[in-house]
């Protein structure tokens, strides 16, 4: 039983660590091969599930820019969230 249980959480670790380090192209293909698989065992539900999951859109996870939450300076958030200048924190520095 015991190797049952640390088998169970390897795998669902080494899947966290797919789903977060895995080329996207990769994920894609793993993603489609899920759904392939679901419709496969009939189950309609689960395949429509992991398919609305990889039409929601770009993620944090997907790199820079993907979800327009960084404040870069084409960012139009920056303006919105008030960017602190290298002079404005240089001013504020005790001596």
């Amino acid at each position: 039983m015991q190797e049952i249980i640390v088998a169970v959480v390897v795998l669902c670790a080494s899947v966290a660590v797919f789903r977060r380090y895995a080329p996207k192209s990769l994920r894609r293909l793993a993603r489609i091969s899920a759904v392939r698989l679901a419709t496969a065992l009939a189950m309609p539900a689960l395949a429509a599930r992991i398919a609305q999951q990889a039409e929601a859109g770009a993620s944090c996870g997907d790199g820079c820019g993907s979800c327009g939450n960084c404040s870069t300076a084409t960012s139009p958030k920056s303006s919105a969230t008030g960017v602190i200048s290298v002079e404005a924190l240089k001013r504020t520095i005790p001596r």
